[in-house]
């Protein structure tokens, strides 16, 4: 199987490419991204090609003799609130181009990496489920619904197997430390932990998250490729961990899994104060029934994917 990660070198694309390698011997993966200088050691086990969303030659050149496709190339919400014009180039329109490009070389599996954000101020609502309707209203969920029509296009209209993942919050160590999403919030509850010995939050901490380990994440893609083979019902996916966690108890795991670790205590967990109207103050039910009827399960894992990641943040104190 000839699957092309988009976004191959970044957070959730690193680790998929990685799972597919380790569980399918038979996956010959690429995987892409805008700059393929100085590759990580990981990174050399795979075909690497530059490839740009507003590029179509190197779309086309990426796309061929391809059979699946994970999309994961975007604009971050911290870039695609600053210039929301380019998120709709890149994370819509770009979208738009390369299932254009798929579909004219005959690539049979389109996966696409949409987010919880295009429900919106639903996330409220006591059950979340694919038919609650999506109200978005930040540019990196707008632009991520555009796409996902687009995708149902490709789906109707050309006969393309797509699968659709509105992600929730996923967690775990990204394949390198220089993976810039040391921003999330276990990623960065680590950082601290090992460089400071402190935790500050940047809010109350009251607010609940679904949290999903990045590993499920990737194993969602080896079920939709190698299991489903493609068949996938009307595609669109709920994909979030079964874990609704406030910031605080987030803190609180890597506090104790630290000390479990290293034989050290966090001396602190500092919050913030709760800003005047504080979102997400109830748990978020989101459902992943659709996905489980497929055969997917959850593994979880979270004290193992927090100690992967601890490990990985003792380099940023070796650099200072």
């Amino acid at each position: 199987m000839r699957v092309l990660i988009t976004g191959g070198r970044g957070f959730i694309g690193g680790r998929t490419a990685l799972y597919l390698a380790d569980q399918y011997p038979d996956s010959d993966v690429t995987i892409t991204s805008t700059n393929n200088e100085d590759l990580p050691l990981w990174a050399s086990a795979f075909k690497t090609l530059n490839m740009s969303l507003s590029n179509e030659q190197s779309i086309t050149r990426a796309v061929a003799g391809i059979d699946t496709i994970v999309h994961l190339a975007a604009m971050n919400e911290i870039d695609s609130m600053r210039d929301p014009v380019s998120a709709l180039m890149t994370n819509a329109e770009g979208t738009y181009r390369l299932l254009r490009a798929a579909a004219e070389a005959g690539v049979r599996n389109f996966i696409y990496f949409s987010t919880i954000h295009v429900y919106g101020e639903n996330l409220e609502r006591p059950l979340i489920t694919e038919d609650t309707p999506i109200r978005p209203y930040h540019p990196y969920a707008i632009t991520h619904a555009a796409a996902e029509g687009f995708v149902d296009q490709f789906r109707r209209y050309n006969s393309m197997n797509t699968a659709i993942f509105r992600l929730s919050n996923a967690y775990g160590a990204p394949a390198d430390r220089a993976v810039n999403r040391w921003s999330l919030v276990f990623n960065d509850l680590c950082r601290q932990a090992v460089t400071k010995g402190v935790l500050t939050l940047k809010s109350s901490g009251s607010q609940y998250r679904d949290f999903i380990a990045i590993r499920d994440v990737a194993r969602a893609v080896g079920h939709f490729i190698y299991e489903l083979k493609g068949g996938s019902g009307d595609g669109l996916y709920n994909l979030g961990g079964e874990c609704p966690m406030t910031i605080l108890e987030a803190a609180q795991r890597v506090a104790r899994v630290y000390k479990e670790t290293y034989g050290r205590t966090i001396s602190e967990i500092k919050v913030g104060q709760p800003a005047a109207s504080e979102p997400f103050l109830q748990p978020t039910n989101y459902s992943i029934e659709k996905i489980k009827k497929t055969g997917f399960a959850l593994e979880g894992g979270m004290d193992a994917e927090i100690i992967q990641c601890l490990s990985l943040c003792e380099g940023f104190v070796e650099s200072m």
